[in-house]
């Protein structure tokens, strides 16, 4: 069940029950404190007021969750009118038919339930609305009942007022809070069902990417070394040479992308010096300086994050040797306890945010599927600089063990 939906359920769950209370209330009090006149009209406005309740329940078990915000809003304030009738038409109409029984000086504390009701709306305003006639309502039946309690000193009733001022204030505040905190409960869902979704769209270009490689790539080497082995069957060197070339280039494609998959490096030796062959690669590859600081990341050092970062590496720093025209690439490893940081900047041309948006609508899905699982992840994910291309990536390490390194 949505999170919007389970607090609707235990919202009105509250308020039914709150509800029950009142009315055991105010039948209770008027067993143990009958008024003196006009018994059975105060009976018939209980009675009513069940009523009301009843239709009220069936409502919202029916219909509450599929109605709109207006409506739900209107249907709250009208039952809210009600219990603030029942209790000050009782109230008031006993304190001046009846002023020498304390039937009203009892039933005005039911007063303080309203604003508790009110609460359960996780609606500010509807708080609001129900909170100033409940205070008013409090403070006019203290007043019509003042002369029948020996003068009460207005010091007195003020007090009792400004308490259920209080509480009315109080439950205001307290459907504010509720209401933000649903709402982030909400975005929160949201955004973990977005980014799962895009979790899962990525994964499948991904594999549909590496199954293209896989087929234009190594499959066709290994096609032309199986139509050539006819040359070879009749004896022809040349096509011993080109089966054992087509063997080699196939070998090679393969291990880069097992490679690419799961690297050996990082699987012996961690994170940190998975990273420094990676740089040490790309310099011998393309003549760039490549620097690695990585004295914030212990030798030995392996997080549940190894591989992400990794990733991260290699996909940017390949974007850095495709796109950038950079000749200067840097990276950054450091772990805090808590969080791992890596740091990629080159002092190439930049990436315009534009021709990145562009770039993943063309099919070029690195930079989207890094940063869609690192924020996946919790992590953080961002890219400046101009010209130059800085990217910052922090993200959750949970410390997975410290292996020695020979």
């Amino acid at each position: 069940m949505p999170a919007a939906d389970v607090s609707l359920l235990r919202g009105l769950l509250l308020q039914f029950a709150l509800r029950i209370l009142l009315a055991v209330f105010i039948g209770t009090g008027l067993l143990l404190q009958p008024p003196s006149a006009n018994r059975w009209l105060h009976w018939g406005i209980l009675a009513a007021y069940i009523a009301s309740l009843t239709v009220w329940a069936w409502w919202a078990q029916r219909s509450a969750d599929h109605s709109d915000q207006r409506t739900q809003r209107a249907v709250s304030l009208l039952m809210l009118c009600a219990d603030l009738t029942v209790v000050a038409v009782i109230s008031v109409e006993t304190g001046l038919s009846s002023p020498e029984t304390w039937t009203s000086d009892v039933l005005q504390h039911g007063l303080f339930l309203i604003p508790l009701i009110a609460a359960a709306q996780l609606d500010p305003a509807v708080s609001t609305m129900v909170a100033i006639p409940t205070v008013f309502t409090f403070f006019v039946v203290n007043w019509i009942d003042r002369e029948a309690n020996g003068n009460e000193p207005w010091g007195s009733i003020l007090l009792r007022t400004a308490i259920v001022f209080g509480l009315a204030a109080g439950s205001v505040a307290l459907s504010w809070i509720q209401q933000a905190k649903t709402r982030t409960i909400v975005g929160l869902a949201q955004e973990r069902t977005r980014l799962l979704e895009e979790v899962i769209s990525l994964e499948k270009r991904e594999r549909q990417s590496l199954s293209e490689r896989l087929h234009d790539g190594a499959l066709q080497y290994v096609l032309v070394a199986r139509h050539d082995m006819e040359d070879v069957r009749d004896g022809s060197v040349e096509g011993m040479d080109r089966v054992d070339f087509a063997l080699a280039e196939s070998s090679r494609l393969l291990r880069d992308v097992v490679r690419e998959l799961h690297p050996e490096v990082l699987a012996r030796a961690g994170l940190k010096a998975a990273i420094a062959s990676l740089a040490d690669s790309i310099g011998a590859r393309t003549g760039m300086r490549v620097q690695l600081d990585a004295d914030g990341w212990p030798d030995d050092l392996r997080t549940d994050a190894d591989y992400l970062l990794y990733s991260a590496a290699r996909e940017f720093s390949t974007n850095a040797i495709k796109h950038a025209q950079a000749d200067n690439l840097r990276f950054r490893l450091a772990h805090n306890g808590s969080r791992a940081e890596l740091r990629i900047a080159d002092d190439g041309v930049g990436i315009p945010p534009d021709r990145l948006a562009q770039s993943v609508e063309d099919g070029h899905i690195g930079f989207a599927s890094i940063c869609t699982k690192v924020l996946a992840t919790g992590g953080e994910f961002a890219v400046t600089g101009s010209p130059g291309t800085v990217i910052s990536i922090a993200v959750p390490a949970r410390t997975a063990g410290r292996q020695s390194v020979a």
